[in-house]
């Protein structure tokens, strides 16, 4: 496909979409929003103008967004999720929404208007080219947008380039877990629709390395991809309200991607996924750092094991569901760098891997007296190190390097007298 005519179709296509007559209003667009993720609470806080059915996800449920920050959402179209981080950077904070297609943000500005935001801008622009300083947002986030856009790694470069160091990127996205049957990935209507377009799972976080992020995390979170169809065949594009044809004549977005969902098992080739990676706070590499601060390596150096017990979760990291602690995949990450370092990593979940808890006569004990409270318990070397929180990456490399351990919560002692000093109970 030629992408400069890719990038066109998608444009009229989108704006279609926006100047047809989806809305927030909808039973069936707001069903879209719900299987992949959105509260009804969240849905209820929406303009009717912002939601038009056009999610894979909810970037925002692993954002981690905090009052003050500063957000970018890439494709923001009617400004769903930038009204929804509005209300979590409150009135010291800023987003940015930016779109290429101008129908959008003449929605989303008119939902701003309705809500009264003054913490929100629209900026109109292609999301590989921002129009945005170096070194001054804080979040980065998008919606089923990326997967669009041909030249992935620049959009990935641009995102690093406007992070602050330390700075962090929430993606909800499609991604392949094989490879397109030929009819589909020559589709049209697939591409427009966010499936053709996209790349596998193992490509995506590549490209995230190549662009210079670290602590990556991406995600399956097992949404029906099916939804959009559902959501059609409810009455999502009835009486043509979803967009005009294009000028190729083709059908209107919604109705082009049931069609081709009908065509093939979407759910067995991609996926709903949740991205999360950093923009490094500290120099990446030997050639970055002064050779005056440049200490030897000690070929003497330890390599620790750290045992890591959970609370019951849907999956072995707890990022695979609709509700996300935002820092359950920091932490996920925080142990990818940990294993990357040579460590000796185990995770166990109290609801797959109940054997783990019993073998191990402390966090028995603990769960015995406490229950579920306990955890998550981590341990490095056999010693307890820290319970009940999610340790930074900063704690865990100061236990791995020897630093003692605070515990900064009650340990409970068992009648036998066993020694809270340790963490053990």
């Amino acid at each position: 496909m030629n992408q400069r005519i890719m990038i066109d179709d998608v444009r009229e296509q989108y704006a279609g979409v926006a100047r047809g007559e989806l809305s927030n209003d909808s039973s069936a667009v707001r069903s879209i929003a719900t299987a992949f993720g959105y509260s009804d609470d969240e849905l209820n806080q929406l303009p009717a103008e912002a939601n038009m059915g056009l999610s894979c996800g909810n970037p925002l449920a692993l954002a981690g967004i905090r009052e003050g920050e500063v957000v970018v959402d890439l494709g923001c179209g009617g400004g769903m999720d930038v009204f929804l981080a509005a209300r979590k950077v409150g009135s010291s904070g800023r987003v940015i929404g930016i779109d290429m297609t101008a129908e959008m943000l003449e929605r989303a500005r008119a939902g701003q208007q309705k809500l009264g935001l003054t913490n929100v801008e629209f900026q109109l622009s292609t999301i590989d080219r921002l129009p945005i300083p170096d070194n001054s947002v804080d979040c980065v986030i998008s919606n089923c947008v990326i997967n669009l856009v041909p030249d992935k790694l620049a959009v990935f470069r641009e995102i690093l380039r406007v992070l602050k160091p330390g700075g962090r990127v929430a993606l909800s996205d499609i991604a392949l877990k094989q490879p397109l049957p030929t009819e589909v990935k020559q589709s049209v209507e697939a591409y427009v629709g966010c499936i053709s377009g996209a790349i596998l799972i193992e490509e995506y976080h590549s490209a995230l390395v190549q662009a210079g992020f670290t602590s990556i995390v991406v995600t399956d979170t097992g949404a029906d991809l099916n939804s959009y169809a559902k959501a059609s065949d409810g009455g999502c594009c009835g009486g043509g309200s979803c967009g005009s044809e294009s000028s190729t004549g083709q059908k209107s977005l919604h109705e082009g991607l049931a069609s081709v969902l009908q065509s093939f098992d979407a759910n067995a080739f991609a996926a709903s996924v949740r991205v999360h990676a950093l923009k490094q706070s500290t120099p990446q590499t030997i050639n970055e750092i002064p050779v005056s601060n440049v200490l030897p390596v000690s070929k003497e150096k330890a390599m620790k094991t750290v045992h890591v017990y959970d609370k019951p979760m849907c999956c072995s990291t707890g990022v695979c569901g609709p509700d996300v602690d935002p820092v359950l995949p920091q932490f996920a990450a925080d142990l990818d760098w940990l294993k990357s370092q040579g460590h000796q990593v185990e995770r166990y979940n109290l609801a797959q891997q109940p054997q783990a808890f019993i073998e191990n006569k402390s966090i028995h004990q603990a769960l015995s007296t406490e229950g579920t409270d306990c955890l998550p318990v981590i341990i490095i070397d056999g010693q307890i190190v820290s319970r009940k929180i999610y340790p930074s990456r900063d704690m865990l490399s100061g236990w791995i390097n020897g630093s003692p351990a605070k515990q900064e919560l009650p340990v409970a002692k068992s009648s036998d007298g066993c020694c809270g000093t340790s963490g053990c109970c």
